[in-house]
């Protein structure tokens, strides 16, 4: 490529939107997701194993739109930093820490609201009594809370360690396709309107594991719906200013993945809640991810960057 030449590293040249490849994408992913998860749903496979299958979904359908179109990986994003994306390095220690003070922040408003209490002890003691019904000697001469302590806190260690990139593997299957293909396509929109079509798309996608599996809202299956359809909106706002400033899918990967590992987090430690208003996901949880999205849409942080080159 000649010097000088214009090339945008990660959101596609044309100013049209490409609404056939966008149609034939959404189609396709919940189509495979779908069926994934309720085909294996009608064979009894376990809730875990389905929903991490259909999870590769939104990424299988992203790689047959851009055999069967043709459309290339040149826009895929795959890069762990978009090339003259000065400083967009620093997206990845926003991504892995912003998460999880998200969560933090919505366990405090829990606490402070008084709709939910530290609930820790409680949490070890279950543990321990568990530990000491099974009947086995336990190590070091150590006590059953003492045991169950121990645990806990590898527990947390784990959730900020290797349960990140155990997660980014099925993080991934879905950021190859929502920001990596979908957000992307639809960023001649502007940034943050791809970002809230591509959050609504999203929420929708869970619908099935909702309705039929109570899953995040147990008891919930309708309102749960529409709930996670504002989470994952939020949320994907602040995942599209993570992909469109560092220029690379990985950021968001990153910060998918830190959500997935460390969100239950909200409900262990804390006090029983209704699912639509406790943390992390409830109403509770989403005050300060729905805060933070506003301030990143008003301040134009979700804005799709074409003017640095690639190679």
């Amino acid at each position: 490529m000649q010097d000088g030449a214009k090339k945008p590293v990660s959101v596609r040249s044309s100013e049209r939107v490409a609404w056939s490849g966008i149609i034939l994408y959404i189609v396709l992913t919940f189509a495979i997701s779908w069926g994934f998860w309720l085909s294996l749903r009608a064979v009894g496979v376990p809730f875990f194993i389905r929903t991490a299958v259909g999870m590769f979904g939104p990424a299988l359908s992203a790689l047959l739109v851009r055999l069967v179109r043709r459309e290339g990986f040149d826009d895929a994003a795959l890069r762990l930093v978009a090339k003259g994306r000065l400083g967009a390095g620093w997206m990845y220690l926003a991504a892995y820490v912003t998460i999880p003070l998200l969560i933090f922040a919505g366990m405090g408003i829990a606490l402070l609201t008084t709709y939910q209490h530290w609930n820790l002890a409680a949490y070890v003691q279950t543990q321990a009594q568990a530990i000491a019904s099974g009947g086995q000697p336990l190590p070091w001469g150590l006590s059953a809370e003492q045991f169950a302590l121990i645990s806990v806190i590898a527990d947390v260690a784990l959730v900020f360690t290797l349960l990140i990139p155990l997660n980014a593997i099925f993080a991934f299957g879905e950021e190859f396709g929502w920001r990596s293909y979908l957000l992307p396509r639809l960023s001649p929109l502007g940034g943050v309107t791809a970002a809230i079509i591509t959050g609504v798309i999203w929420g929708l996608w869970h619908a099935p594991l909702i309705l039929l599996d109570g899953y995040d809202y147990p008891g919930h299956p309708v309102s749960g719906v529409g709930m996670m359809v504002i989470f994952t909106t939020a949320t994907g706002v602040i995942f599209a200013w993570l992909r469109f400033r560092s220029g690379s899918v990985w950021p968001s990967t990153l910060a998918h993945a830190a959500l997935n590992a460390q969100a239950p987090a909200a409900w262990l430690f804390l006090s029983p809640g209704d699912s639509l208003i406790r943390p992390f996901n409830g109403i509770l949880g989403l005050i300060p991810m729905i805060a933070l999205a506003l301030w990143l849409a008003a301040t134009k942080r979700v804005t799709p960057d074409t003017s640095q080159q690639a190679e």
